[in-house]
């Protein structure tokens, strides 16, 4: 059965989906190559669904969530949703970013929470 990775991030930040599966599997995070990663922005919610509803669903079937911080993610506020309701669900939380990315009030108060720096990418 495949692990199923719940991945939170910006719109804007999209450009970071690519190669993060390596990332969690050259830190520990995810073994082998059966790794679903579920990505909000990629059709898997339903038009007329209940967001909140589907992404708490979502969050509690899987088996870790993903933060990819940069910059844009304070100020999104599903980003925070999300976040939220991972540490509500007491899911472990890993933070994808940029040295000194994840210095923020709410990553510092999460419960269950892992950092991974990478190196920053390009604007493609």
């Amino acid at each position: 059965m495949a692990e199923k990775i719940f991945v939170s991030y910006s719109h804007e930040d999209r450009k970071y989906l690519e190669g993060l599966k390596e990332v969690l599997q050259e830190h520990g995070i995810v073994e082998g190559d059966e790794v679903s990663i579920i990505d909000p922005f990629s059709g898997v919610f339903s038009v007329g669904e209940d967001i909140r509803e589907s992404i708490k669903r979502e969050i509690q079937s899987s088996s870790k969530v993903v933060i990819i911080h940069t910059s844009n993610t304070n100020s999104s506020q599903w980003v925070n949703y999300e976040v939220g309701m991972a540490d509500a669900l007491d899911k472990p939380i890993i933070v994808v970013g940029t040295r000194g990315s994840g210095k923020t009030t709410l990553l510092s108060s999460l419960k269950h929470i892992q950092m991974i720096e990478v190196e920053e990418k390009a604007n493609k």
